[in-house]
C-alpha cells in the first residue's frame, strides 16, 4: 500500500504588476512562498504547478532573478526539514510558452534543475501523442513517476486541445493499483462564462478511462468537475488579477491531494480576502467592495460630487490616513478599494473626471489602490451615459470579437474557436516588438487545421498549401538561431545569478 501527498496550483501569474502599483506585483510572489511554506509543513512529495507560472512569455530579469531564489530557497528548506527536496512538476501555459519557440524560461529553469518540465510532443504525421520517459541527463519528458503515480503533462495547445483527446488516451497506460495524473492547460466549457472553453464530449470523458486525476490550469476559478464522479480538477489562480474574480467571488485557491494506490481524497485550500492565521486558507490582498452605488444626482458640481463620495466612504467604514484602523501598504489587510457612482447629474459630463476623484480618495484613505466605475450615471445636459462599465476588458474584447465572427456563415460550426484564436493573435501582436513571421505561421498552421471544419474556400487553401512546403527550411532555420539567440541571454542570466544580488 502506497500513501502519496502533493499540491495542485495553477495561473500563479508571477511577474503581473496589476494597476502598476508594486505591492501587487509583491502580493503575487506571496502567494506562491506562501504555498510553499505549505507544502513543507504538509511534508507533501510534490507540488504540480498546470501553466502560466508567469504572467507573460517576455519576462523581465528581475522577474526571473526573484523566481530563482525562491524555489532554491525553497528546495534548500525542504531538504533540511524533510532530507528530501519536493520536486515541482510543471506545464506551460499560453502564458509561458513563446510561439513556435523550442525554448522558454520555463525549460531555463528545467535546465538548472529547478522544476520538472513535463511536455509530450505530438506528431502531425501519425497524429499520435508521444509521452516520452523523464530523463534526468536532458531534463525532458513527458511522463515522470513519483511514488506509484504517474505523472502525464502536454503544455498548452489552444483551439487544437479538442482534437488530441483520443490520441492522449491511445498514448496512457493504465495499471492496476497506480494513479495516472494528466497535466493539462485550458478550461471546461460554462465554468467561466466570459471565456471560451473545451466541451465535455465524449472523447474527453472517454480519458477517465486512463486518467483518474485531470490537473488542470487556465480558469482562474476553482472548479471540480463533473458533479459525480469528479476527476476534473481546476484549482484557481493564487492571486486577484481582475476585478471581474471579485465582483463574481471566485472560489480560488490550492487543493492538497492524500492518495493511497489509485484513490485519492481532495482538501481545498481556498484564498482569503486579507491576511488569515487560518492554515487552510491562503492570505491574498484584501479587495474591499462598497456594494451599493454612490448616488451624486443631488449634487450641482463634480467637486460637490467628490465631497459626497469622500463623506460616503468614511461613514462606511473606509480607514482614512493616520487613523488607529490604518494598515502599512505592505500589510494584505491594506485593501483595493472598488466603488461605483450613479446618478442621473445636472452638469455636463465633460466636468466629471474619475482620475481627480480617484486622487482624493488615495491622499484621503489608507488603501493600497482605487478602482472607480460609473456603469449608470447619466448626464442631463448631455442626454449621454458616461462609459465607464463593470465589465472588464476581457469581457468587452470577447463581446466584439463574438460578434464579428457569428457575421460570418463560414464559422456557424464552431465560432467560440475562432474567437480563442482572435484573442491570440490580438495578444501577441499587442508587445512591443511582434514577431510577425512566427505569428504568420502559426496562421497558417490553424487555418489549414480547421479546414474541413469551417469549409473554408478552396482556392484559399491550395495557395497556402502550395507555400506551406517552401516556407518550411527557412523557418526551421529561423527557429534554430531564434533558440541560439535564447540560449545566449540564458547563459548571460546564469552568470549573473551567479553572483550575488539583492532583489526585494
Amino acid at each position: 500500500m502506497t500513501q502519496s501527498k502533493f499540491i495542485h496550483i495553477a495561473d500563479l501569474h508571477l511577474g503581473k504588476t496589476q494597476y502598476n502599483n508594486k505591492q501587487r506585483y509583491k502580493d503575487y510572489f506571496r502567494a506562491f512562498k506562501g504555498i510553499l511554506e505549505k507544502a513543507i509543513k504538509e511534508k507533501v512529495d510534490f507540488i504540480l504547478i498546470a501553466g502560466d507560472m508567469f504572467d507573460n512569455r517576455k519576462i523581465s530579469p528581475r522577474v526571473l532573478t526573484k523566481v530563482f531564489y525562491i524555489i532554491r530557497d525553497f528546495k534548500k528548506k525542504s531538504k533540511e526539514t524533510l532530507n528530501r527536496a519536493i520536486p515541482l512538476i510543471c506545464i506551460e501555459g499560453n502564458h509561458d510558452n513563446p510561439i513556435y519557440s523550442t525554448r522558454s524560461w520555463m525549460t531555463f529553469l528545467a535546465d538548472l534543475e529547478l522544476i520538472i518540465l513535463l511536455a509530450g510532443e505530438y506528431n502531425k504525421e501519425t497524429q499520435e501523442i508521444i509521452f516520452s520517459p523523464y530523463d534526468k541527463k536532458s531534463r525532458r519528458g513527458g511522463v515522470i513517476t513519483v511514488n506509484n503515480i504517474h505523472i502525464y503533462g502536454l503544455p498548452f495547445y489552444g483551439s487544437s486541445t479538442t482534437h488530441l483527446f483520443d490520441s492522449i488516451k491511445q498514448a496512457i497506460q493504465k495499471e492496476d493499483s497506480t494513479l495516472n495524473i494528466l497535466m493539462m492547460h485550458f478550461g471546461i466549457q460554462g465554468q467561466d462564462k466570459s471565456k471560451p472553453g473545451i466541451k465535455l464530449s465524449d472523447n474527453l470523458k472517454k480519458l477517465h478511462e486512463k486518467v483518474d486525476y485531470l490537473a488542470l490550469g487556465h480558469f482562474h476559478k476553482q472548479y471540480k468537475f463533473p458533479s459525480k464522479e469528479r476527476w476534473i480538477f481546476n484549482p484557481g489562480s493564487l492571486e486577484i488579477n481582475d476585478v471581474k474574480e471579485v465582483f463574481e467571488e471566485y472560489k480560488r485557491g490550492a487543493f492538497l491531494i492524500s492518495c493511497e494506490d489509485s484513490s485519492y481524497r481532495i482538501s481545498s485550500l481556498d484564498c482569503e480576502n486579507g491576511n488569515s492565521e487560518d492554515p487552510n486558507y491562503i492570505p491574498n490582498r484584501k479587495f474591499w467592495t462598497i456594494s451599493k452605488p454612490i448616488d451624486i444626482s443631488k449634487t450641482t458640481s463634480f467637486e460637490e460630487s467628490i465631497n459626497l463620495v469622500l463623506d460616503y466612504l468614511k461613514k462606511n467604514g473606509v480607514p482614512l490616513k493616520g487613523s488607529t484602523l490604518a494598515t502599512e501598504k505592505s500589510d494584505l489587510n491594506c485593501p483595493v478599494l472598488l466603488f461605483s457612482i450613479e446618478g442621473e447629474i445636472n452638469y455636463s459630463r465633460l466636468e466629471v473626471n474619475i482620475h481627480e476623484l480617484r486622487s482624493k480618495v488615495l491622499e484621503k484613505f489608507a488603501v493600497l489602490e482605487v478602482r472607480i466605475f460609473s456603469p449608470f450615471l447619466m448626464s442631463k445636459l448631455d442626454d449621454i451615459k458616461i462609459p465607464e462599465e463593470k465589465k472588464t476588458i476581457d469581457e468587452i474584447e470577447n463581446e466584439v470579437f463574438t460578434e464579428l465572427v457569428k457575421i460570418n456563415p463560414l464559422f456557424d460550426n464552431d465560432f467560440q474557436e475562432v474567437v480563442e484564436f482572435m484573442k491570440i493573435l490580438k495578444k501577441d501582436l499587442s508587445v512591443k516588438s511582434p514577431n510577425y513571421k512566427a505569428l504568420k505561421q502559426f496562421s497558417k498552421n490553424w487555418v489549414l487545421q480547421n479546414s474541413e471544419k469551417f469549409n473554408l474556400p478552396a482556392s484559399s487553401l491550395k495557395i497556402l498549401k502550395e507555400t506551406e512546403e517552401s516556407t518550411r527550411e527557412r523557418n526551421e532555420k529561423e527557429l534554430v538561431e531564434e533558440d541560439d539567440s535564447l540560449y545566449s541571454h540564458e547563459e548571460n542570466l546564469e552568470g549573473e545569478l551567479e553572483d550575488e544580488i539583492i532583489y526585494e
